[in-house]
């Protein structure tokens, strides 16, 4: 019994001098000191954060006021939503911080962050090709969310001509983070708010390997993403109202650079930010560790054209500049092709020059020479696109092998009870079957789905088939769903992709193996037992009231 008391005593004694040890750190802490005043093209802001619209805790009068107080000129909020239409109508000025409005989509592959388009009259696709298609026909931003998060990874790297990657989110980060650290952090977020915060980071290799690995065969830019809730789960019930915007707001910045000032319509700003970080046109930084105000880069060629962030050129040859006006030291990374190039360590000097020789995609990391946080990337630039790269052709547009819609009444109308629908055939000039679809949808109950379908229910084998090939367009711009069903014995198996139409006629490929199940248990469809294909619109994708005509041709298979 004494010697168990014993052990008890000197493990409690070793446990308190370990948190002292842990803990002290933390009352000596502060960032590098950068006196150097913000150059007038260039805006600083937070990017990546929820409201009271979703799963914050504050309004966004609340966080613009945060945002103020740290002098930041923006910031883009994201709630969740497909979209979120509070949220992504909100853009405005509130306590001179130009607030800046958004969603984060919950697609089928994991979460997209976007900003900066109108709110469509329909709900975005699920899936995520065609959400990104959708976002830039509106000219938005949309970045990969936490892409390797251990809750809600990103599943889906076949897509292209999204903005860019997250290759620093911190809400991700702290998940990650061990259990001693989870134990420690609100102990040390009393003591000092930056240095607790900045403890849950690491140097996030597996994003930035993505981000590299993309740019072969495009132009994506990274972003640091504060996905700030002012809210921390711990339960259903129980919510601890930590960290703070405000505290959250100090850990990354996003520096942009602009052509000319801000307009006092928020919309017109809004866009001029917006149109940056779609080029691509700034840079991330690690702002608990130090401001990086007057941080500079360019490329300038052999023959004297300068170049900026997230810009192309077909020469091969030139410099990256780096101004530097700091008065601690840093360590500089050029990485070409997402390989070390060049280095400078323990730099001083406020001038620098890379010169490079070679075609490649270039970008700068840049860390502080000091012991405490020297393992992460204070500030990481967006590339230069130096040299003609090889891409993979564009396939071709298959053919169709069969045409489906070879009658006047190939289509059924089904729809919940208020809902209703006309379906009419005709055959063009050239001999091909048009059919219109007239729709309109009305909801029964909160709890009830509401549709209107082309139905045909039939058996069909589709198993030496690639998938649905047709032509479309609508009366205006909205979304529709493909569906296909199977039945084995008495088991069905549903399974849905969405497209989206306009006032002209476009032509929509969509391979099986695209599809999603929504309902049933068999993963892989089983191609040879179909009984039923639709072509709808339902509460998923429109909302109540919506109206209009689809016109469709040429439906058949590839």
């Amino acid at each position: 019994m004494k010697k168990l008391k014993k052990w008890i005593k000197y493990g409690s004694l070793a446990l308190i001098i370990f948190f002292v040890v842990a803990l002290l750190p933390a009352f000596f802490y502060h960032p590098e000191i950068n006196t150097y005043p913000l150059p007038s093209h260039y805006k600083k802001g937070v990017y990546h954060l929820h409201s009271n619209f979703s799963d914050g805790k504050g309004t966004i009068e609340e966080i613009t006021r945060s945002a103020s107080q740290l002098n930041l000129d923006f910031v883009i909020l994201t709630d969740h939503g497909n979209p979120n239409i509070l949220s992504s109508s909100s853009t405005s000025w509130l306590n001179d911080v130009l607030l800046i409005g958004g969603s984060e989509l919950s697609l089928n592959s994991g979460h997209l962050a976007t900003a900066g388009y109108p709110v469509p009259g329909y709900i975005l696709p699920p899936e995520p090709q065609q959400a990104i298609d959708e976002i830039n026909h509106y000219r938005g931003i949309s970045f990969i969310s936490h892409p390797f998060d251990d809750k809600i990874p990103w599943t889906d790297w076949d897509i292209k001509n999204f903005t860019g990657i997250e290759v620093f989110n911190s809400y991700s980060c702290a998940r990650k983070t061990g259990l001693f650290k989870l134990l420690i952090f609100p102990f040390r977020y009393l003591i000092n708010q930056k240095y607790a915060l900045l403890k849950t980071l690491f140097y996030p290799e597996k994003n930035i390997k993505k981000w590299d690995s993309v740019n072969k065969e495009g132009e994506y830019f990274a972003i640091y993403a504060c996905d700030a809730h002012a809210i921390l789960p711990i339960t259903k019930k129980i919510k601890l109202h930590f960290p703070s915007y405000k505290s959250m707001f100090e850990i990354f910045h996003t520096y942009v650079k602009i052509d000319g000032k801000l307009s006092k319509d928020s919309h017109i700003s809004a866009s001029i930010i917006i149109s940056a970080l779609k080029k691509g046109q700034f840079f991330n930084v690690v702002e608990a560790i130090a401001p990086a105000n007057g941080f500079e880069t360019q490329f300038i060629t052999s023959n004297g054209n300068i170049m900026e962030m997230g810009e192309k050129t077909n020469s091969t040859s030139g410099k990256i500049i780096l101004k530097l006006p700091f008065n601690f030291k840093t360590n500089i990374v050029v990485k070409k092709n997402g390989r070390f190039f060049n280095q400078i360590l323990k730099n001083r000097k406020k001038y620098r020059e890379i010169k490079v020789s070679e075609p490649g995609v270039y970008r700068t990391e840049i860390f502080l020479s000091q012991k405490t946080f020297n393992h992460i990337p204070w500030i990481i630039t967006n590339p230069y696109f130096i040299g003609e790269r090889r891409r993979k052709p564009l396939p071709k547009s298959p053919s169709i092998k069969k045409i489906l819609m070879n009658q006047k009444d190939f289509f059924s109308l089904e729809s919940n009870p208020l809902s209703t629908g006309i379906i009419n055939s005709r055959k063009s000039e050239e001999g091909e079957w048009i059919t219109s679809f007239k729709y309109e949808l009305k909801k029964e109950s909160q709890k009830k789905d509401f549709w209107a379908a082309m139905a045909r229910r039939n058996q069909f084998n589709f198993s030496s088939y690639n998938g649905f090939i047709f032509q479309a367009r609508s009366a205006y711009r909205t979304g529709f769903w493909v569906e296909f069903r199977t039945r084995d014995q008495n088991l069905e198996s549903w399974y849905r992709h969405s497209f989206v139409t306009d006032k002209s006629w476009s032509k929509y490929q969509i391979p099986f193996d695209k599809f999603h199940l929504i309902e049933g248990s068999e993963k892989k469809p089983n191609l040879s037992k179909i009984d039923s294909i639709f072509i709808s619109i339902n509460n998923a994708i429109a909302y109540p009231g919506a109206r209009g005509t689809l016109e469709l041709k040429n439906i058949g298979l590839y």
